[in-house]
């Protein structure tokens, strides 16, 4: 283990402990708190480590693979540690992105600086057949790394390589079948020892608009599963980039709803000839892939599949031979907004798991491949997040207790209760071993940076959990974290039960009321994991907002996933209709409760939560007096086609569109609203707040916008100068225009 990772402090590990009901070691004494810093939690070396990623066992399930790195930068290289989460071994070393030298206030120096901030390091990690090596994607070509040798290059092309899968089964003798995309098309290419032999291209379909997304080898060896994507149909559109020596017009392929988006379809490859079997579905071409499974004995091929409204499911079964389909599953639900399906073959290939929410909400279902309707394998006034088969069970992600976590649980193949696997509160990620004897588990909880963990699922009386990696600075200690309260009350539209993230302020009074700021709002913010919504870094900024007196809600509105089917389909063709009142039924909550001064109520939020929090201020001037609407998604026309599963098409729902683009109801704003928005941003356009701001200024009405050249659609996660500025900008709007005082 590292010097940094034995040097975690006492009260990181204390917490942790706790967290996961493991013993503390040592005591530790409380010392005075340092005051929230937000140049501080958003400087490089993160306060809170870098959380590991992209955990894989060996295919004995004896090592475990991941990506890390023990200084709180970006850059990332592979670690190995065993089943029983001994401390882990560096296995590369890779070479960074140095550092301009020169004066550091000069542009280049300081886009240098920028490029080494970001430089993200190794990207993939597989483990080679034998069990000991290790295949490494680091910028863009393919390496071999093993424990205590300099990683080997293996290709070294202008293009890059990605998606590098190893051949099912052990290599024969030192030699092992990989196959790879290049160029939009799959190669295969045989690793003797430490030579690549020259790859071959397997699939010639590729071109300008046209790739291959995705290639799964078949159990033998013998074939791989393809995706194929076309989007050659999609319109483009100009981005403009103001910060070279001239103005440029970058043209990017970017849909709308109601416009043709992406084609997909799936052929089968034979390794040997390359000859490629499209299969026949009877479907449109903008069709959406939900997932792809062979069976085990590589005979059949699963294809989960929808229309683009995922209305209309099918889970096909594809002969590897003769690349007959047939159906085997159909679920159609004109009312269903949510797609959040898998599929995995049974261990002896006599059937297929998949989960569907047509019950109570997600749950898992087995159809054999047979005669006999699909059954259910969970049930219960819960959801199930993800499933993984194995021959021990099945593993599942659910919240059976409480909304707000996620556990990992183990259930019998054929059905019956869910059994506890994970113990800490919080939010568990689990990467489950080929033989379902352990699990690598990616944790965190409101009180717990992330970190990563094994799981002994087997062991007796109950699993037993290590601790792997060790990723906050000792200096994390010095600080306290806000814990969060979970409440719930019901929905002023219409009665249903809402569950919300309460934050107060330190030093809360009962009985006085505190300004209030709802966000960041968004759908899936009642989580009990590090950060709330950790799409976004909030840990520091919800931390700075407390320390200055705010009182705090992020509430799963209508949409979220978690409670219930009935639940999630409120959303349906009415984005900021019932979500916006889920919202102001929080506000009601605070104010009922005597915490909320309700003449000081703000609001945030991102994309959809920008739509939001636009639409909160333009439609009820009453209740918020000022809002942040970052990346906002006020004109849903210009969202983008998958918005379409709630929305539907624009040519058939006009008025729903307009009730749902903010920017229709602009002229409603009495309060005060800032736009923060990157002029990069391919995912909702910068033009869409330029356009904004302009008719608000027309209108007379306070409207500040914070443009960001430089960012794209994750304006607080693409260099920390920009996230400071931008948080800087979100803190002192707020205490301008609602004070951090109580009253």
């Amino acid at each position: 283990m590292s010097r940094h990772a034995r040097a975690v402090s006492r009260g990181v590990v204390v917490a942790v402990c706790a967290a996961l009901a493991l013993p503390a070691t040592r005591g530790t004494a409380q010392t005075p708190a340092r005051a929230a810093d937000l140049d501080r939690f958003y400087s490089a070396p993160s306060l809170i480590g870098t959380a590991p990623r992209a955990p894989v066992w060996s295919r004995d399930g004896q090592r475990l693979a991941f990506l890390w790195n023990t200084d709180g930068t970006n850059f990332l290289d592979v670690f190995v540690t065993d089943a029983r989460g001994t401390p882990p071994t560096r296995i590369t070393r890779f070479a960074r992105t140095p550092r301009a030298a020169g004066d550091t206030t000069t542009w280049a120096v300081q886009r240098a600086a920028l490029a080494a901030e970001l430089d993200g390091g190794v990207s993939t990690v597989t483990w080679h057949p034998d069990g000991a090596r290790l295949l490494v994607t680091f910028r863009g070509d393919l390496w071999l790394a093993a424990p205590g040798a300099e990683p080997l290059r293996l290709t070294d092309t202008r293009s890059t390589e990605s998606r590098a899968a190893f051949a099912p089964g052990p290599a024969i003798g030192d030699s092992a079948a990989l196959a790879f995309v290049r160029d939009g098309d799959v190669w295969i290419a045989t690793l003797r020892g430490t030579t690549l032999g020259d790859p071959r291209r397997l699939t010639r379909h590729a071109k300008d608009g046209v790739s291959i997304e995705s290639a799964v080898w078949a159990p033998d060896g013998s074939r791989l599963a393809i995706v194929e994507v076309d989007r050659t149909g999609i319109r483009t559109r100009g981005i403009p980039d103001y910060l070279g020596d001239e103005t440029m017009m970058p043209m990017v392929r970017r849909a709308m709803p109601g416009e043709d988006s992406e084609h997909r379809r799936v052929g089968i490859v034979d390794r040997a000839t390359g000859t490629t079997r499209w299969l026949t579905i009877d479907s449109q071409p903008t069709d959406a892939l939900h997932g792809l499974t062979w069976s085990p004995d590589g005979t059949q091929l699963a294809v989960d599949w929808s229309d683009v409204f995922v209305k209309d499911r099918r889970i096909l079964v594809a002969d590897a031979h003769t690349g007959a389909v047939r159906t085997l599953v159909r679920e159609q639900e004109p009312m269903n907004i949510s797609a959040e399906w898998q599929i995995a073959w049974a261990p002896d290939g006599r059937g297929v798991y998949f989960t569907s929410d047509r019950a109570v909400d997600y749950h898992v279902w087995y159809a054999p491949v047979g005669a006999g309707a699909p059954r259910a394998i969970t049930s219960g006034a819960w959801a199930v997040f993800g499933m993984q088969v194995t021959a021990r069970g099945l593993f599942i992600v659910g919240n059976p207790e409480r909304p707000e976590e996620r556990h990992l649980l183990r259930v019998p193949l054929s059905g019956g209760a869910a059994v506890h696997v994970s113990a800490a509160p919080g939010t568990h990620t689990p990467v489950v071993s080929p033989d379902g004897r352990y699990a690598a588990d990616l944790f965190s909880s409101d009180s717990v940076p992330p970190d990563l963990y094994v799981i002994d699922v087997a062991a007796r009386p109950r699993p037993t959990t290590a601790r792997v990696t060790a990723s906050p600075l000792a200096e994390f200690a010095q600080y306290r974290f806000t814990a969060p309260r979970y409440v719930s009350f019901p929905s002023r539209a219409d009665g249903a039960t809402l569950h919300a993230r309460l934050l107060l302020p330190p030093g809360y009074v009962a009985g006085r009321r505190y300004p209030v700021i709802v966000g960041s709002s968004y759908s899936n913010t009642a989580r009990n994991q590090w950060g709330g919504r950790n799409a976004h870094p909030l840990w520091g900024l919800d931390q700075v907002l407390l320390e200055r007196g705010f009182v705090l809600i992020g509430i799963d509105v209508a949409g979220s996933s978690g409670h219930g089917t009935a639940f999630r389909r409120r959303i349906r063709l009415d984005y900021g209709g019932i979500d916006v009142e889920d919202l102001h039924s929080g506000v009601e909550y605070l104010v009922r409760e005597g915490i909320a001064d309700s003449t000081r109520v703000g609001i945030w939020g991102s994309s959809y939560g920008g739509l939001l929090t636009t639409m909160s201020l333009f439609t009820k001037p009453a209740v918020y007096r000022a809002g942040v609407a970052g990346a906002p998604a006020t004109n849903v026309w210009h969202a983008l086609t998958g918005e379409q599963r709630v929305m539907m098409r624009p040519q058939e729902q006009p008025d729903q569109y307009r009730n749902a683009s903010s920017h229709t109801k602009a002229a409603g704003l009495r309060g005060h609203l800032m736009l923060i928005h990157g002029m990069r941003d391919v995912v909702v356009l910068y033009k869409d707040s330029a356009w904004l701001a302009q008719y608000l200024l027309q209108l007379g009405h306070d409207v500040e916008l914070v443009t960001l050249p430089d960012a794209g659609h994750g304006w607080d996660l693409e260099g920390l100068a920009q996230t400071r500025f931008a948080f800087r900008k979100l803190v002192n709007f707020f205490e301008r225009h609602l004070g951090g005082t109580v009253r």
